[in-house]
């Protein structure tokens, strides 16, 4: 049976694969040394000029450094630029409005929990004054950009390096869900429900600042289920105006 030629986006996996092993099994752990150029390339079966390229590539990205006449070592890893890289991969990968919305109802509700425990003096400052800026706005596009920030210092707020990192993810990809959210109250022009959105960004906010991880986790919890109704709602009318439309043209 003829042989299927390796493609060269394969081999740049086998090298990475390879890397992420080292790492994995602890074979190559922070600030110490991994193979050579020609050490990989010779183990995995590859060029050197991959090896070359896959190495050059992490330390864009500040997960290795080459240093002269010493060879390549393993970085701390650089975790602004991580949630960078994922933050990219989300967008890549056409993640819709209800994946968005499991993503938050999965980290926010335990990040809302933690940071309820952890929050700071400063915190309390941010959260008091971003809802304080919200309470006195009616422009949709800005509530949304307030309602991300203030997303934003709450994830900041739970004191976990890796959670806040999640959230700050969370907190681009879902800046077009709130921004749909927004519009559809501001357009709808209900009171009622922009009173009820405003209400529970609030309340959520009063149990972090007074340190009540399980009012916060309930809140935001009731939080994303009613944003999650509303966007639902907003979709099906824009759905039956469309229809409409194009009935009338008909």
């Amino acid at each position: 049976m003829e042989e299927v030629p390796i493609t060269k986006q394969e081999r740049y996996e086998i090298i990475m694969d390879s890397v992420i092993q080292l790492i994995t099994e602890g074979k190559v752990k922070e600030d110490s040394k991994l193979y050579s150029e020609n050490q990989l390339a010779k183990k995995l079966g590859v060029s050197r000029a991959h090896v070359r390229e896959v190495y050059s590539a992490l330390s864009i990205f500040g997960v290795l450094e080459s240093r002269q006449g010493e060879g390549t070592f393993l970085k701390k890893i650089n975790s602004s630029m991580a949630y960078k890289m994922l933050f990219i991969m989300l967008f890549q990968g056409s993640v819709n409005v209800d994946q968005i919305m499991d993503i938050r109802r999965i980290v926010e509700v335990g990040v809302a929990e933690k940071a309820a425990l952890n929050r700071t003096e400063r915190d309390v400052r941010d959260l008091s004054e971003c809802i304080e800026r919200m309470e006195n706005c009616d422009d949709g596009e800005t509530l949304s950009i307030l309602d991300n920030e203030l997303h934003s210092i709450i994830g900041r707020s739970c004191g976990n390096p890796m959670l806040v990192g999640l959230s700050n993810i969370i907190a681009g990809v879902v800046i077009e869900a709130i921004r749909e959210h927004w519009n559809y109250i501001i357009f709808e022009r209900n009171r009622d429900i922009k009173r009820l959105t405003f209400e529970q960004h609030k309340e959520l906010v009063e149990s972090i600042i007074n340190k009540k991880p399980y009012i916060a986790k309930v809140v935001a919890q009731e939080h994303l289920e009613f944003v999650a109704e509303s966007l639902r709602r907003y979709r099906q009318k824009e759905k039956t105006t469309l229809k409409n439309i194009q009935g009338v043209k008909k």
